[in-house]
């Protein structure tokens, strides 16, 4: 019996419908270790992702959830998500949620050749250039208020979508790359970039909830109403089952009003 659909899956041997059955929100996307390659099922038949997937891999998506409809997903100048000064005076770190309808949107291959998989719900990628055994690296529909209806004061409250660590091994490095427009709203701020992380147990309780930061960055005299690209990287570890069942969305926590406009997650995993 297929115990994982991500690791030591012959698609040769096995059938999508003995997959789905067992595993069907990890049915698009398997692993053939024999051809050591990505595979998806077409329909009739299954496909390779093109490319070797190696044991080192990454996904790209730009689906934040807030990017405008009425300008094709594109933040207008001067427009985004505000962090208030009521969110400054609390030190709240701002959690941003992923989007389905975005991703549809926006995680469009731009190229030809290779020829894209056509697969949804993984990535700008689609599957192609995910570590061996994985999956996916991003869950678009998770909706935190449901599955923890009585949760409060964990930060995740009202978030949608995650990064998806499930699929990691034991030893896995994750690298976040966060890319975001930052436009200062006072002088002299300093915005602290995260990623905002709640390790589970086996019971997906939450045991711990904290930041994992990168360097502070700061905007001083003449930078109001300008708007600033940044690129920061996270990285975390992976080594044990709390690691792996963790939640984890990109924050910024700032000491002043900002409007941040999130663009896109670069999620790296490193063996």
């Amino acid at each position: 019996m297929i115990k994982n659909t991500s690791y030591n899956v012959r698609p040769d041997k096995h059938t999508p419908s003995e997959i789905s059955s067992l595993r069907p929100e990890e049915s698009v996307i398997i692993y053939d270790t024999e051809e050591k390659v990505n595979k998806f099922w077409n329909g009739t038949s299954w496909v390779s992702v093109d490319g070797e997937s190696g044991m080192s891999g990454y996904s790209h998506t730009g689906a934040f959830a807030g990017k405008p409809l009425s300008n094709n997903y594109v933040w207008e100048a001067g427009v985004g998500i505000d962090y208030t000064q009521a969110d400054a005076d609390n030190e709240t770190y701002k959690v941003f949620s992923l989007d389905r309808d975005v991703h549809l949107a926006v995680d469009n291959p731009y190229w030809t050749i290779p020829t894209p998989s056509g697969q949804t719900d993984i990535g700008l990628f689609q599957g192609a250039n995910l570590p061996n055994g994985i999956s996916t690296l991003v869950d678009y529909s998770y909706d935190y208020d449901a599955e923890y209806p009585l949760s409060s004061g964990t930060g995740f409250e009202g978030s949608t979508g995650r990064i998806k660590l499930n699929d990691l091994q034991y030893g896995d490095q994750l690298r976040v790359r966060f890319d975001f427009n930052i436009i200062p709203q006072i002088a002299n701020t300093t915005v602290e970039p995260a990623l905002w992380y709640s390790n589970r147990d086996d019971n997906d309780d939450i045991t711990f909830t904290f930041p994992l930061t990168t360097q502070p960055i700061f905007y001083g005299g003449g930078t109001v109403g300008n708007t600033y690209l940044n690129r920061v990287e996270i990285s975390a570890w992976i080594t044990s089952n709390e690691d792996v069942n963790a939640l984890t969305l990109p924050a910024i926590k700032s000491d002043n009003p900002v409007i941040v406009q999130p663009l896109g997650l670069l999620i790296t995993i490193i063996r």
